[in-house]
């Protein structure tokens, strides 16, 4: 999903926080610890409806693809997934997690967390 122009959280309007992904994790890992990651709309439930939800949320870690989690109307665009970190030639080194959430009305949305390993 790299490739395309996702929008931000920018003005934390409610419209906004429905569509923006947020992830909860860790901010320090362990070398090949795992850890786990929430991926959940930033404080204002999406509708899921016939006409207007979510269709799937994404998870990368910088542009290398993790997780796509595909959904229809009939579910809640929350996931939890089990992340294992970089062994120890990575310590010291920063990864960002990247999220996205693409509405099938108001198109894809992202959100960045960057996670040390120590």
């Amino acid at each position: 999903m790299s490739h395309v122009t996702a929008k931000t959280l920018k003005e934390g309007t409610d419209f906004e926080k429905k569509h923006v992904p947020m992830i909860e994790c860790k901010d320090t890992v362990k070398p090949n610890e795992i850890y786990e990651v929430k991926i959940h709309t930033a404080g204002v439930e999406h509708p899921m409806e016939d006409g207007h939800f979510i269709q799937f949320i994404e998870l990368n870690v910088e542009e290398y693809p993790l997780l796509r989690v595909q959904l229809t109307q009939y579910a809640k665009p929350d996931v939890v997934v089990n992340v294992k970190a970089p062994n120890e030639e990575h310590v010291g080194r920063t990864l960002k997690l990247v999220a996205y959430m693409f509405c099938n009305l108001h198109g894809p949305w992202k959100y960045e967390k960057e996670v040390k390993i120590q």
